[in-house]
């Protein structure tokens, strides 16, 4: 196969070209001893007569023709690949290899293979569907020369595969951007799922098109209906299935040779309702206007911080009494979205008959699913107290503080015949009809009291009233944290908070702020309550430089807010070079290849060798590429050994980043 070596230029026409082997500046005879590899010409069933081909169109085989360079033995290759890949759904490679015996390709040689665009493989888990391994369309087709040496010389050559398969789409699909929040658009299904999908002929006509599963959960595949301009509709019967976000659903067209084409994923969500517990008792007086209602999805539809892959979730509760209804509400802020709990359900603003009845919640979520549950109810009238004094004024530790109220009853018969007052369990005044509800109480501690007045009218009906008592104290609060974290790293930050005494602030809820490098403003990044000793902790996940605050709210005035210290922190990149060459010669080119983590496209890498008295020079900077990568390529001009880092320079967002270092033995 060896033949003379073409020249680069007279090949500057072919379909594609790549010569790989960069060395730094001032090695130019080192470029003598790299491999090159040229795509001479792709062919086809539609240009294999030579016709022309402009727009590179390959069907069925596709014939590539290329040229293997080799300067020296040290260059020499003893293989090349060629290959096509797919990128959809099923999708896989079609490749070539040719095994070369030693002498081949010195100086070069002129090789062939031949590639199967139209072939196919079994579906994984529909082993019924012969999905293409290459879809139609723009595509690279790819030849690898393997070296003794660690590097790949490859070339690329844009074609267009055209096997005439039919193409589908699904326009009830959510876009990307839609998927933000967990909150997906699109194909929803509870007891059925609609499809409507739209198929495109690209020359051999459209058969049928089917809907599938490769999970054993779901019905046996079932084909749409055609409806006329491509479109085509379905129905799938989803009542067995259980309540979930499924990521394995497909669509996929068929020719008329019974040909598919590229299956197109269908994410679909599959709501069967959840369950409703109302939290309330039978009462002998009015209901509160807010009734508190558990309510439960399926696991699969309810995952709790931090996954928060809430899909589904109450939008709206309506309340009936004895099947009239009584009011209708949105779920409200009370309900935090990602952490499926509760919700609140009004009752309106207007009075309850008084006597038996039933109540009837039903809650609606954003998928149309229903949760309904019912509870008897015995309303009667109680005895409520207006307070004159002591809920206007705060008790303060050490002072006596006073209660006084009178009475009023809904239905005007009701009284309360004897009263208790207790504060933290412990009776401070007791009384009987007429005399109005009233006591004293010494505040001896900062902290929260227990006030109860309890009312039992001359009909045997009690009623409890249940008021905090706040004594005031002051807060301190103090931040730590690490000053270095690595992104994408957990980092714990803990907050500790103390009150009037140095006692811990047990229960005080905390926020812990950031403020990024640069800005001003400062966000709410968490919340937490401090534990009995007063300690708060807070793990975050590293992004970026900036400062941190803990800011502790007043509790009702139970004690003061306050505002700790700041905290700089910053946030170093993830830098890393894998399995760097650690043997070269002096005098030739050698390429590390560094992953940046965070990265932004065009950020500069720098490739530094440690000085003699500890300080490091840059040899090389390369840029990172789409894909987080940056390629330095660094020649040693003198035997020896040397220590060799990768280094990411500080910016506003994070600061320096080094790799881990490697010794490079020269000789």
């Amino acid at each position: 196969m060896a033949r003379p070596v073409r020249s680069l230029t007279a090949l500057a026409g072919s379909v594609g070209l790549a010569a790989l082997g960069v060395v730094l500046p001032g090695s130019a005879d080192a470029a003598d001893a790299a491999t090159a590899v040229i795509i001479d010409s792709v062919t086809s069933d539609y240009d294999a007569s030579g016709a022309e081909n402009p727009d590179r169109t390959v069907t069925g085989t596709a014939d590539v023709t290329f040229t293997v360079h080799a300067a020296d033995t040290g260059a020499e290759p003893y293989a090349a690949v060629v290959s096509i890949s797919g990128h959809g759904a099923g999708t896989g490679e079609v490749s070539r290899r040719i095994d070369l015996a030693p002498g081949d390709c010195l100086p070069s040689c002129t090789l062939h293979a031949a590639l199967d665009t139209a072939a196919t493989k079994s579906f994984p888990g529909a082993e019924t569907i012969a999905a293409p391994l290459v879809e139609d369309g723009a595509n690279d087709i790819r030849v690898e020369v393997l070296t003794a040496r660690p590097s790949t010389t490859a070339a690329t050559a844009d074609v267009t595969v055209d096997n005439d398969r039919p193409t589908v789409m699904l326009p009830d699909l959510p876009g990307d951007d839609a998927w933000t929040d967990h909150k997906p658009v699109g194909l929803t299904a509870d007891r059925e799922l609609k499809l409507r999908a739209v198929a495109e002929d690209t020359g051999g006509g459209v058969s049928r098109v089917e809907f599938f599963s490769d999970h054993p959960a779901w019905p046996a595949p079932s084909e749409l209906a055609e409806g006329g301009d491509g479109t085509w509709t379905g129905t799938v019967d989803t009542s067995k299935i259980y309540s979930t976000l499924w990521t394995s659903q497909y669509v996929v067209a068929f020719d008329e040779e019974g040909r598919a084409g590229v299956p197109v994923r269908a994410d679909v969500l599959v709501d069967h309702g959840f369950t409703v517990t109302p939290v309330i008792d039978t009462v002998t007086r009015d209901l509160p206007s807010v009734v508190t209602l558990n309510y439960k999805y399926p696991g699969s539809l309810a995952q709790a911080f931090p996954r928060n892959l809430n899909y589904a979730y109450p939008v709206s509760t309506r309340v009936l009494l004895d099947d009239k209804v009584l009011a209708t509400s949105p779920v409200t802020d009370f309900t935090y979205e990602g952490y499926p709990d509760r919700l609140y359900a009004s009752l309106g603003d207007n009075l309850l008959p008084y006597g038996k009845h039933t109540l009837t919640f039903d809650v609606t979520d954003n998928r149309g699913a229903h949760g309904t549950a019912q509870t008897s109810v015995n309303i009667v009238s109680g005895v409520d107290p207006s307070w004159s004094a002591g809920f206007s004024e705060f008790p303060v530790a050490g002072k006596t503080w006073t209660a006084e109220a009178t009475t009023t009853a809904a239905d005007g018969v009701s009284r309360a015949q004897t009263w208790t007052m207790t504060v933290d369990g412990k009776t401070i005044s007791t009384g009987t009809y007429p005399t109005r509800p009233s006591g004293t109480w010494k505040a001896d501690t900062p902290g929260i009291h227990e006030f109860t007045l309890t009312t039992v009218s001359q009909f045997g009906d009690t009623s409890v009233t249940t008021q905090p008592l706040r004594v005031l104290a002051a807060t301190t609060t103090k931040l730590s944290g690490p000053a270095l974290t690595t992104y994408g790293a957990k980092q714990a930050l803990t907050a500790t908070v103390t009150q009037t005494g140095a006692k811990p602030a047990a229960g005080a809820t905390v926020s812990l702020q950031f403020r990024p490098q640069g800005s001003t403003a400062w966000s709410t990044v968490a919340k937490a309550a401090t534990d009995s000793t007063g300690t708060a902790r807070f793990t975050t996940t590293a992004k970026r430089n900036g400062t941190w605050r803990a800011v502790t709210a007043a509790k009702n005035l139970t004690w003061t807010a306050s505002t700790s210290a700041t905290l700089t922190g910053k946030v170093k990149a993830t830098l890393t070079v894998k399995s760097p060459t650690t043997r070269v010669h002096h005098g030739k080119s050698v390429t590390y290849h560094a992953t940046s983590t965070p990265y932004v496209a065009g950020t500069k890498i720098h490739f530094q060798v440690r000085k003699s008295d500890g300080t490091w020079t840059t040899v090389t900077a390369a840029k990172l590429n789409s894909d987080g990568t940056a390629a330095g390529n660094l020649m040693f001009s003198r035997a020896g050994t040397y220590t060799v880092r990768a280094y990411r320079p500080a910016g506003t967002t994070l600061t320096a980043s080094y790799s881990t270092t490697w010794t490079v033995h020269v000789s």
